[in-house]
């Protein structure tokens, strides 16, 4: 016995000791809830030095209920981080309301304290916790998460594993850009209205750095420089569009945000077109053209989608777009406008409904026609590169667009693909195939100034387009399209377009050698009144004119691969549809449009390390016990008196059902066991001995 007691304590000793050394866990949530994605995994396996993760915590068992919960998922987390950097990763828990010096260290770091109240029978306190992390990568690179509170392990990933990518990020990505900013909203911005914010957002300048190359002389890119950005590019000069085709020839990436138009956003969204013009006055060639040259078809003219799922926007979002004030019994509220111009690409194999689409006002399917539709039908998101993969797993629908434009590639008559030799492209993105094209209207302005009217409006501005849509084929429009290999050079053939500076040389040096135009220009002054130029004995030396930098040649045929990116609009990206819309009811990108311009930075760089993390979505477990109304002047009081009569039949229903369950267990008991009793008593003989 004594022998058999001392060797299960050893065995105890083993199963403890391998278990603090050698942990193991096992999820069985249905959809991980407390499994990292491999973003996170990856990152952890690409440390080369140890990553410190400093805890500023308060005590657990101080915390108030409303923090209890996030304080398990941050100790959930951190404890994965522990076990999956295998030695690399380390945690240091500190409590500043222990020490003043650690409080004095996390408030200097800028971590932040929380002052909650807490309140009992007798008294009413405000208490301070913490609960805020630092992380330090190699004893250099640190960042600080100011308030560590997730409500799940998706936001707890999602706080912390961008941080950890920051620190590891040895040297920022460079990208360079060209802007030509919008018209400024009633004078209230000097230069126009820009693209700052998604180039300065928080979660990107850690990562990528940004330089403005838009030169007023016209100078060349550096070779070092990657990848060119243009955002909404109008009033290009020859020189510009040499500079773009030169950076092209030596290997560089070109991103272009196009406008067909632009259409100006006030408080009350007329809409009216605003002059523009893609080529500068004096233009010898055209930007349309080159990118023609370069596979790239640019068709200038506005795109409009009459699928209703592609305009109408989400009830939780319903400013992703633009809507009305509407007074109802429950205030002011706003509702949104149907308008096409403002669309999603979907994630749709639009092959799958030719028959739909191949019906006639009869409702009978053309079978030839859908057929045809059939074969030539694309689907909305057909690429799987992992710039789409958050938006097929969120929402099934890309990023919204605002009045968009044509983009797509060069073909032949018969819609037969046609790509310069040894240059390969795609479309990446696709409207539905009740795509409307039309040269830009002055106005489209779909509910004019009267609120009375609106309805009306509306109305008729949606039945033109119906009509349009019955009356004309179907199409499908190219959104986003992508060209990349060996460029032939534009201006091969062509002269080198001067930069200003040599232009206004060019100009003085004409003037300098031509004195009888000063003559006759003062011999009409003579003939105007006006007193005439005293001219004077010429200085022997003329002053030299700023000598102008020498540029290297031109180069005809690309020295790399390069690759060009086009997207049919500019405007969802804009400063001011990101933000300043959203009070008045849009338009405003909502959340797809920040999340499309980071992953597309991150698909650029080939950057993967946080795509999975970028696709995760939670499960939506919320119980809806009353369905909303989609009626914009529903009585919100019906609405909860059906939430209360519900919620007060469910509390009857727990209370009762469990009892009323009981007594049927209860009732089906004595059933079964009286029946028993029967039996056993009819297999007895008179005399009491069984049968």
């Amino acid at each position: 016995m004594l022998l058999h007691a001392i060797l299960v304590l050893l065995v105890l000793g083993q199963v403890v000791y391998l278990a603090s050394r050698y942990r193991v866990r096992v999820d069985m949530t249905s959809d991980k809830l407390w499994t990292s994605t491999n973003s996170t995994r990856n990152l952890l396996a690409k440390l080369e030095e140890k990553l410190v993760v400093e805890a500023y915590f308060s005590p657990k068992d101080k915390l108030p209920v409303s923090m209890s919960g996030s304080r398990n998922w941050a100790d959930n987390f951190l404890d994965e981080l522990v076990q999956l950097g295998k030695g690399r990763v380390v945690v240091q828990r500190f409590d500043p309301n222990s020490d003043k010096a650690t409080a004095d260290t996390a408030v200097r770091l800028g971590i932040k304290p929380l002052n909650l109240r807490s309140a009992s029978a007798t008294s009413l306190s405000v208490d301070q916790h913490w609960q805020g992390l630092r992380l330090i990568y190699g004893g250099g690179k640190q960042k600080v998460v100011e308030a560590f509170l997730p409500t799940s392990s998706f936001h707890a990933e999602a706080l912390v594993a961008p941080r950890i990518k920051e620190v590891m990020t040895a040297e920022r990505r460079h990208f360079g850009y060209m802007e030509w900013p919008a018209t400024k909203n009633r004078g209230r911005r000097a230069s126009g209205v820009g693209w700052s914010r998604v180039r300065a957002h928080p979660g990107l300048k850690s990562r990528y750095e940004f330089q403005n190359v838009k030169d007023e002389d016209g100078a060349l890119l550096p070779d070092d420089l990657g990848t060119l950005f243009l955002f909404r590019p109008n009033n290009l000069s020859d020189r510009q569009r040499y500079v773009i085709d030169q950076f092209l020839m030596g290997g560089g990436t070109v991103v272009i945000f196009a406008d067909a138009v632009e259409y100006g956003i006030d408080q009350q969204r007329s809409f009216r077109r605003i002059p523009t013009a893609i080529d500068a006055p004096g233009s010898t060639t055209s930007f349309v053209e080159q990118l023609r040259h370069y596979g790239i078809e640019w068709k200038p003219r506005l795109v409009a989608d009459m699928q209703a799922d592609a305009y109408t926007p989400p009830l939780t979002q319903p400013n992703e777009y633009f809507a009305v004030a509407m007074r109802t019994t429950a205030g002011v509220t706003l509702r949104p406008v149907t308008y096409p111009y403002f669309f999603h690409a979907l994630n749709v194999d639009w092959a799958e409904h030719a028959d739909q689409l191949a019906k006639d006002v009869t409702g009978k399917v053309d079978k030839r026609l859908a057929d045809q539709y059939r074969k030539v039908l694309k689907p909305g998101m057909p690429v799987d590169d992992f710039l789409f993969a958050g938006f097929k797993k969120n929402g099934n629908r890309g990023p919204g667009f605002y009045w968009p434009t044509w983009v797509g590639l060069r073909e032949r008559a018969g819609g037969i693909q046609d790509l310069p030799e040894g240059i390969d492209g795609r479309v990446m993105l696709w409207s539905s195939p009740l795509a409307l094209l039309e040269n830009p209207p002055p106005t489209l302005d779909p509910i004019g100034p009267d609120p009375q009217q609106w309805q009306v409006r509306i109305n008729k501005f949606m039945g033109n387009l119906n009509e349009r849509v019955k009356a004309e084929a179907r199409q499908q429009v190219p959104l986003m399209a992508e060209v990349k290999g060996r460029f032939a050079s534009f201006f091969a053939g062509r002269d080198r377009p001067k930069r200003p500076s040599q232009i206004q040389e060019d100009k003085d040096n004409a003037n300098r050698d031509n004195p009888k135009k000063d003559d006759d220009a003062n011999k009409d002054a003579q003939k105007s009144g006006e007193q005439p130029q005293d001219v004077g004995p010429q200085p022997a030396v003329v002053a030299e004119a700023k000598p102008v930098a020498q540029e290297r040649a031109m180069r005809v045929e690309a020295s790399a691969p390069g690759q060009i990116v086009i997207i049919g609009d500019a405007t969802f990206l804009r400063d001011d549809v990101l933000t300043e819309y959203a009070k008045i009811g849009g338009p405003v990108s909502g959340s797809k449009a920040m999340p499309f311009f980071a992953s597309l930075l991150d698909w650029l760089s080939g950057d993967e390390d946080l795509v999975e993390l970028q696709t995760r979505v939670a499960a939506d477990r919320t119980m809806t016990l009353v369905e909303s109304s989609a009626q914009p002047n529903a009585d919100p009081r019906k609405a909860e008196q059906a939430l209360r009569s519900k919620t007060s039949w469910l509390i009857w229903l727990n209370v009762a059902g469990p009892c009323v369950l009981l007594s049927l267990f209860g009732a089906a008991l004595g059933l079964v066991r009286r029946n028993q009793k029967r039996a056993f008593l009819a297999s007895l003989d008179s005399t009491g001995v069984s049968q």
